[in-house]
């Protein structure tokens, strides 16, 4: 007889709308390995287009995590 055992994991809440990435870098070092995966235009775009500022310097605090996590995505994406 099998026996689960269930734990209460809280609200759910889709990875679309709180995505996680497995590796968490610093912005700089982000920022220099979207430059080695030639991703700098996209970087400007997003950030540009998106967020409606020039540098990521510009966006509060909770943006910037938003716009670094984005990122991270796209270049894990792009890195396989």
């Amino acid at each position: 007889m099998q026996h689960n055992i269930y734990k209460s994991l809280g609200a759910y809440v889709p990875e679309h709308v709180t995505p996680t990435t497995s590796k968490v870098l610093s912005p700089v070092k982000l920022k220099s390995a979207v430059d080695a995966a030639n991703l700098t235009e996209m970087w400007n775009m997003i950030l540009t287009l998106d967020y409606g500022v020039s540098t990521v310097k510009e966006l509060p605090q909770e943006r910037q995590d938003e716009f670094l996590n984005v990122m991270s995505l796209l270049l894990q994406a792009f890195d396989r």
